[in-house]
């Protein structure tokens, strides 16, 4: 337990995480960008950008402000494109980071660097390639065959084809592969300990201008248990070869027996109410444990399937105050605020007995969820610079 016995946890959207320290008992505070309405208390919404990040000095105030010197600290997305800005929010308790320090987060975020550390693990011999990855234009690409990607960047948002053209600062182009996204959740130690926690089926749910924006999991993913050892094995290579600590996850890009490595994220990622659902105990005490040099076990899996995803607005809406959200809606927009159209509504998770049952009633829920928001919300016309808005509904009965 950290030295003040509190925990803060820093990140671009933190309720998961906070959720998930609560529950294993330890006192939790809050910093991120959305201020959700089920942030465990006490909390800061802290401003930011959601390409560049954080503001740094609001970021590193309101921690200051919230968690005394010697607290833990747990971070989320928001920092890979930033391993400065965290090594300064370490500084500013100093807290005890539990987690993966600025240098690993740095070296898995190097585009050339990551690329060129994969080649010398022998995972070639597993099936298990790396997209080609550039740093600058090839003067010989074709159109269409390269992905834009934003160092560091999550979400699935900054992803576009490449159609030619200088390469902006801070981004990269790889080489379109194929395959089905999937993911594989570990947690690994400085001793070169590395348990593979549950292989993940993810998908994307395209806007017009983001093609490959993040839309949500099912887990566990149904693969086979020779394909299933050579992705934990990967996983195991690569976290020992770059020191990742506590729970992390290996994206990748399966086609029948070729396996694409895309990224690491270190850190917890996107799926991990899903986790902590799919374990019984969860996985956050296991990710503390391991990430503070500790042992560590995980609880037996749950049976069934557990799907997640991101409700997105339809319309550009208000939210009204008395709002009956139901239990299985998480991330939970506050009384009055505005949610744009094709922005996070909120995140949606459903159970079944197989990944097509889960991803069923998956999609029947969001579908419902958004209508009956669009419907019951306070809907917002725009009408130049300014906004008109109509009359708030008081409640949502779902």
């Amino acid at each position: 337990m950290p030295q003040s016995g509190l925990i803060l946890v820093a990140a671009r959207s933190g309720r998961a995480i906070a959720q998930a320290v609560a529950r294993t008992g330890a006192m939790v505070a809050t910093l991120d960008q959305f201020g959700d309405a089920d942030v465990p208390a006490p909390a800061r919404h802290v401003a930011g950008d959601p390409v560049a990040g954080f503001d740094g000095e609001a970021l590193i105030a309101a921690a200051r402000a919230l968690a005394p010197p010697g607290s833990g600290l747990v971070v989320g997305s928001g920092f890979e494109q930033a391993p400065d800005l965290l090594a300064a929010l370490l500084g500013a308790g100093p807290y005890n980071l539990l987690g993966n320090g600025p240098e690993v987060v740095r070296a898995v975020k190097d585009p050339a660097g990551f690329a060129a550390r994969l080649a010398t693990l022998g995972l070639k011999k597993l099936g298990v390639t790396h997209p080609e990855t550039r740093t600058e234009s090839p003067d010989d690409a074709v159109p269409g065959e390269w992905l834009i990607k934003r160092t560091g960047a999550a979400g699935g948002g900054h992803i576009l084809p490449w159609n030619g053209g200088s390469l902006p600062g801070g981004h990269y182009l790889q080489r379109r592969a194929a395959g089905l996204a999937v993911s594989v959740a570990f947690i690994a130690n400085r001793s070169g300990k590395c348990e593979l926690v549950v292989i993940s089926r993810q998908w994307a749910d395209p806007a017009p201008d983001a093609p490959f924006r993040y839309g949500g999991a099912v887990l566990p993913a149904a693969v086979p248990q020779l394909l299933a050892d050579r992705l934990a094995e990967a996983a195991r290579r690569i976290a020992a070869a770059f020191g990742l600590v506590g729970l992390n996850s290996l994206d990748l890009l399966v086609d029948g027996n070729a396996v694409s490595v895309l990224e690491v994220n270190p850190r917890p990622g996107a799926t991990l109410d899903l986790l902590e659902r799919h374990r019984l105990g969860g996985v956050m005490r296991a990710h503390l444990d391991a990430a503070a040099g500790r042992g560590w076990s995980l609880g037996p899996p749950r049976p069934g399937v557990i799907a997640g995803a991101v409700a997105y607005a339809a319309a550009t809406l208000t939210m009204p105050a008395g709002f009956a959200w139901p239990p299985w809606c998480a991330d939970l927009p506050r009384a009055g605020s505005t949610i744009e159209g094709g922005q996070p509504l909120c995140s949606v998770t459903a159970w079944g007995g197989d990944e097509e049952e889960a991803r069923r009633r998956l999609s029947r829920r969001i579908e419902r969820i958004v209508a009956d928001c669009a419907r019951r919300g306070c809907l917002v016309e725009k009408t130049g610079p300014m906004e008109k808005t109509g009359d708030v509904v008081p409640s949502l009965q779902c």
